[in-house]
């Protein structure tokens, strides 16, 4: 993985949720349809889920793979993005609290999670290798892999926060 290349993604990735965020009126951010999600509970999903990610792939492992990807790039786009037929119920720890009431706290915790995710990259904490960590869904998934399936899981719910503002 260039490290670079994915740092321009995630900055691209960052401020394609935070201008859905912004141009988002009030009602558009709290308005719930039924068995959905309404855009601040998405927003406050893709943080949490950052979060989790970001201890996961921090964590010490023996298990490595022969490549730097398991699962690639590409498949993590196809799969979380492009078919996104298949609705997945959220683990209890990644569901929305209801924590967020507005998008300046939003805004915040959000930078600057993403923003240590890459201080963390560049200091050598968080190193792209081909250590293993298992998904629950997905299965057993490199450092690189996982770092994809950030960048595409928020793009996935960037585009149903965007079908229901409309």
């Amino acid at each position: 993985m260039n490290t670079q290349n994915y740092f321009a993604t995630l900055d691209d990735n960052t401020n394609a949720v935070l201008q859905l965020a912004k141009s988002s009126t009030t009602a558009q951010l709290s308005h719930i349809e039924k068995g959905k999600w309404n855009v601040l509970q998405i927003l406050e999903h893709i943080y949490l889920t950052d979060k989790i990610v970001i201890a996961i792939i921090s964590r010490p492992t023996e298990k490595l793979h022969t490549n730097e990807e398991f699962i690639g790039n590409e498949k993590l786009k196809l799969w979380l993005v492009e078919k996104q037929t298949t609705k997945v119920k959220a683990p209890e720890m990644l569901e929305p609290k209801g924590d967020l009431k507005d998008i300046a706290s939003f805004e915040k915790i959000f930078l600057t999670q993403r923003n240590l995710l890459k201080q963390q990259i560049e200091k050598g904490q968080i190193t792209i290798d081909n250590r293993i960590h298992k998904h629950p869904m997905l299965g057993e998934m490199t450092i690189s892999d996982w770092l994809y399936f950030l960048i595409h899981h928020t793009q996935r719910h960037l585009k149903q926060a965007q079908m229901l503002i409309g």
